[in-house]
């Protein structure tokens, strides 16, 4: 036969204080005393240990002014070779760095994405020399042809890179003259093409970028070479090498058209001649 389990009856004394610990104002008042004695005890231990707080810091700062006033790691000059007198004076203005100056402060790969961002920088190299000099070498972009946008010049690379603004053409005359939306991606086919037309070099005022597409050669008597949007040098040396190429000294014609296979379409103001 099974028996009940019995369960100790619980104490009066443990009775009323679990019918006092459910009052809300006596529970508030604990935590609020429980609050104070410990922000209290905090207070107590900072006034004790203060003095010895301040000698700690007093070692720290002695420790930092040993290790960053220790002469093997001040960098006293900077150096920048490979660039322009205009590029040197550009990135000491922009990096703004007084010496001497110690080189654990120094983030020199900070100083490199900097000088990088320079729009006539290819490419550089920052480091710190034993002698404490920081040196900086850099690539310059190599300006290859002009570039229109709107009414503003540019000096691009063979990247089709801005290196800087010009004032006119007449600033940089030794170079060809690309315009038109996005000619500057463009920049080595309009050097071939160019190269092509190698002959006719002091007559060719630049090349326009028509459409994002295809190449217009202009001349300085404003006659105009159309070339195909596919494989316009291969049709312009097909037409160099013809008995055609006469034309392009002829003042008898406006726009010699080679955006059709096989065919050349010669237009004056008023009437067109298509050639065979």
């Amino acid at each position: 036969m099974n028996q009940t389990k019995s369960y100790p009856r619980p104490s009066k004394i443990r009775y009323r204080l679990e019918r006092v610990w459910l009052r809300l104002w006596l529970r508030k008042l604990i935590l609020y005393l429980s609050l104070i004695l410990v922000f209290s005890t905090f207070c107590l231990l900072i006034f004790v240990y203060s003095n010895d707080w301040i000698k700690l810091k007093e070692y720290k700062n002695h420790f930092k002014n040993y290790i960053f006033e220790r002469p093997e790691l001040s960098v006293s000059k900077l150096e920048i070779k490979t660039a322009n007198l205009d590029l040197v004076n550009q990135i000491n203005a922009i990096l703004k760095l007084s010496f001497p100056i110690n080189s654990i402060k120094l983030d020199i790969n900070h100083i490199q994405k900097i000088i990088n961002q320079i729009d006539s920088v290819e490419s550089s190299n920052v480091r710190i020399k034993d002698s404490g000099v920081l040196l900086v070498e850099v690539i310059e972009r190599k300006p290859v042809a002009v570039y229109r946008e709107n009414d503003d010049l540019a000096l691009i690379d063979l990247k089709g890179y801005k290196i800087n603004n010009i004032f006119s053409r007449n600033d940089r005359k030794d170079l060809p003259l690309i315009v038109g939306t996005e000619g500057n991606y463009q920049v080595k086919e309009a050097l071939e093409i160019y190269q092509l037309l190698s002959n006719y070099l002091n007559e060719i005022r630049g090349l326009i970028r028509i459409g994002e597409r295809r190449w217009d050669i202009i001349f300085k008597n404003n006659k105009r070479i159309k070339l195909p949007e596919k494989y316009p040098k291969r049709s312009l040396r097909k037409f160099l090498s013809s008995d055609k190429s006469y034309l392009i000294s002829s003042n008898d014609f406006v726009i010699i058209d080679l955006r059709f296979t096989n065919k050349i379409i010669l237009r004056k103001l008023t009437e067109d001649i298509t050639k065979p």
